[in-house]
């Protein structure tokens, strides 16, 4: 029973030790700066990482972040900035301020060492910064400045405004910078509607310029058409009066062969084909050649 007793003793002894060398110790991470308190109160900064000993129960030990953080604004407030141009426009801005710890100690007597809160703290400093710049430019400019030269001020203000806090800001950056939806969904209709206007305008201008060539190609038609029947009727004047010379030519060689030939030509003209009938009187004068010939058989 005593040996129970004893047992247990231990037990309890040896759970209130280890209870107590927890309580004792503190851990700080690589990539950290440790801060020890006591109370809620910084009584050190600038731990290593590795283990630390604290007063059990009264002290911490809390790892703060080293190195530069970002801070979004989409996760600071719900989405994105609705700010004011210099010109009225209504614009929807994202930000990105990368920020760092360098005072652990007015860090953590700020915000007790709790990085959220910090980030709260740089966001609504930061926003009425935001909101003054764009009140003194216009929306062309802000969306002009692809380098960030607008922005290049804001760091070193912002930090020395955050001086208590113990925290520097390296750089703003606006991320994201567009109309409201309601207001770019306007901006697009109009481009539409004045790119479907240039689209017609381009439609009738090319319809007037194939008018334009038709009308030109019907006039240079017509005009080679009445240069070709100028050249047809020169021409067939020109054989005209070749034939009629020729007529003339043979007609002073033999003109009763020449009124021969020439009747010839007035039976062919008449006699169409092999069912032509002509009837001709005794006196006319197609068949006086022809009389003359047959008398002229007669004769010895």
């Amino acid at each position: 029973m005593i040996l129970l007793h004893r047992s247990i003793i231990s037990l309890i002894i040896a759970l209130g030790l280890l209870v107590i060398v927890s309580q004792s110790v503190g851990v700080v991470q690589q990539g950290q700066t440790g801060v020890r308190l006591r109370a809620g109160t910084v009584t050190d900064t600038g731990l290593a990482p590795g283990l630390h000993f604290r007063l059990p129960f009264v002290g911490r030990i809390v790892g703060v972040d080293d190195h530069w953080i970002t801070l979004d604004s989409d996760h600071q407030n719900g989405g994105r900035l609705k700010l004011a141009s210099a010109d009225g426009k209504n614009l929807e801005a994202g930000y990105a301020a990368i920020w760092k710890i360098s005072d652990p100690a007015a860090f953590c007597r700020v915000t007790g060492c709790d990085e959220s809160s910090g980030a709260r703290r740089i966001n609504d400093a930061l926003t009425p910064m935001l909101d003054k710049l764009f009140a003194a430019h216009t929306g062309a400019e802000l969306l002009a400045d692809k380098d960030g030269a607008l922005m290049k001020d804001l760091p070193a203000t912002l930090s020395r405004q955050l001086q208590a806090l113990g925290v520097t800001v390296q750089a703003v950056y606006i991320t994201a910078l567009t109309l409201p939806h309601d207001q770019l969904s306007a901006v697009y209709e109009r481009m539409r509607a004045a790119q479907s206007d240039k689209a017609e305008q381009i439609h009738a201008q090319g319809i007037a310029d194939a008018d334009a060539i038709r009308n030109s190609a019907d006039q240079q038609r017509a005009a080679m058409l009445a240069q070709a029947d100028i050249q047809a009727q020169k021409i067939r004047g020109q054989a005209q009066a070749q034939a009629t010379a020729v007529y003339a030519h043979a007609y002073q060689q033999d003109p009763e062969f020449f009124n021969f030939y020439m009747r010839l030509q007035a039976y062919k003209r008449t006699i169409k084909d092999d069912n032509s009938v002509i009837v001709l009187g005794p006196d006319s004068g197609f068949l006086k050649y022809f009389d003359g010939l047959k008398e002229a058989v007669k004769k010895p």
